[in-house]
């Protein structure tokens, strides 16, 4: 039986093994010899008998019972994708910079829902289908096969635009195949991911060859950053750039308070809770695709579209201000804290930095962080595999004035109970959305919000 017998079957292609059944054909799409053998027996566990893998591991096969299909590059993968997948309805676009990538393809899904547009979100949160979180994902930028599954599960449900967050190491490890984009918004192009890309040149031109290799004819690319304009000459009338979008349609925006901004264009505006305006920047980009996609301005914009652990107010009474937000690199903090000398509020914050990941930018963002906050608790982040106390003394070492609590839980309660009895805003800072923490092979529940809200009760 070959493979178009069983797409007419009714087989579906699954990446997982814990998606496995005896109506699915396990794709295997990695090279290491030791995973291929504990997967393949966990999916035949499940009843799955029909196996896609690479033809390396042909001489390695030992079930017999077991129908092997064999890629040797992706050409074949390709036709593999053409048997299985339908996605001609769907209109894609990819989102990707080094910051913003989630606020704006969370908020514009959100955004295009409240509107009356089909869409979904493929990214850090999670896979949405209009507003409606349908699974979590492992990776910002899934394995291309699992993205093929949410495109034809978003094509199944009758969507038409898809915003994906596209990662400059899912680009490199080839999670997006061979897809294309109808839209691409670049955020901005800073440092970031240098333990995968080795230097900051490397990065950026991953980040320029994704958006090049993976566009059509006419597609479209929206920059939040006009001194990037010239890296990009070829798109010539298909290049959009957000000062030229807000000049064209002479927008203003009035920072009404703390956290009131307001968007003002010639016949309407939308109120913006929030104080960060790099947020508020990020729903102008936000306006922008909206309005060359659909000729018009959105009716309405709610406070839903700000994605959760993203500059998030979780406490603001008595001149005490609790935020929980993901920063996790300079410029990251450089735009979550640039505006709070403005306020003459003492400003407290928590926050670590990850294990296994970029160590060059640690000094960085100590520093950026001393600039703008009267006090530094550093904690624990996700350590991974790596010695946390290493990672708290490279902070130390270039903080301004700093406080050593390793355990996150008892950093968040000490900077409650200063602000309880000093006032003034504590941001924690680092993990945002995430509900775990990582410990070497362990992970604990751990969630900022949870944890920051129940100890705010007592404020």
């Amino acid at each position: 039986m070959n493979l178009t017998d069983l797409k007419k079957k009714g087989f579906k292609i699954v990446t997982n093994w814990q998606d496995c059944n005896k109506n699915t054909i396990f794709l295997f799409d990695s090279k290491n010899q030791t995973k291929f053998i504990k997967y393949i027996n966990l999916a035949t566990k499940k009843k799955c008998n029909f196996i896609i893998c690479n033809i390396n591991f042909k001489g390695n096969i030992k079930k017999k019972s077991i129908n092997f299909f064999f890629y040797k590059n992706n050409k074949d993968l390709e036709k593999i994708v053409k048997i299985f997948y339908s996605l001609n309805r769907l209109k894609l676009i990819f989102v990707t910079g080094t910051n913003g990538k989630t606020s704006i393809a969370y908020g514009a899904n959100k955004l295009f829902n409240k509107n009356g547009l089909r869409s979904c979100y493929i990214g850090t949160l999670g896979f949405f289908i209009n507003s409606k979180r349908i699974k979590k994902l492992s990776n910002t930028t899934p394995s291309y096969f699992e993205i093929l599954n949410l495109l034809q599960l978003a094509n199944d449900n009758y969507i038409k635009f898809v915003f994906i967050e596209v990662s400059s190491i899912g680009y490199c490890e080839g999670r997006i195949g061979n897809l294309n984009y109808n839209y691409c918004i670049l955020t901005n192009l800073e440092s970031d991911h240098l333990d995968y890309h080795k230097n900051i040149n490397d990065y950026h031109l991953a980040k320029i060859n994704l958006i090049k290799d993976h566009r059509l004819k006419n597609s479209i690319l929206f920059l939040q950053d006009y001194n990037l304009k010239n890296k990009f000459k070829s798109f010539d009338k298909n290049l959009l750039t957000q000062d030229n979008f807000i000049s064209k349609n002479k927008i203003s925006i009035i920072n009404r308070s703390f956290n009131q901004y307001k968007i003002i264009l010639k016949d309407k505006s939308y109120k913006i809770n929030s104080y960060n305006d790099f947020m508020v920047k990020n729903i102008i980009t936000i306006l922008m695709i909206y309005n060359k996609i659909k000729k018009k301005f959105p009716l309405k914009i709610t406070k839903s579209l700000f994605p959760p652990g993203r500059s998030e107010i979780i406490y603001n009474k008595k001149n005490k201000v609790i935020i929980i937000d993901y920063a996790h690199s300079k410029d990251a903090y450089e735009n979550l804290l640039n505006k709070f000398p403005l306020l003459n509020k003492s400003v407290i914050i928590i926050y670590g930095c990850g294990g296994d990941r970029d160590k060059t930018k640690r000094p960085q963002i100590a520093k950026v962080i001393s600039k703008y906050t009267k006090l530094q608790i550093i904690t624990d982040d996700n350590p991974r595999y790596e010695d946390p106390s290493i990672i708290r003394k490279t902070l130390i070492k270039y903080s301004s004035n700093p406080i050593e609590i390793p355990s996150r839980r008892k950093a968040i309660k000490f900077g409650i109970d200063y602000i309880k009895k000093n006032d003034g805003i504590l941001i924690i800072a680092g993990k945002g959305h995430e509900d775990i923490q990582t410990y070497k092979d362990k992970s604990y529940l751990f969630n900022d919000k949870v944890i920051s809200s129940n100890y705010a009760k007592n404020l």
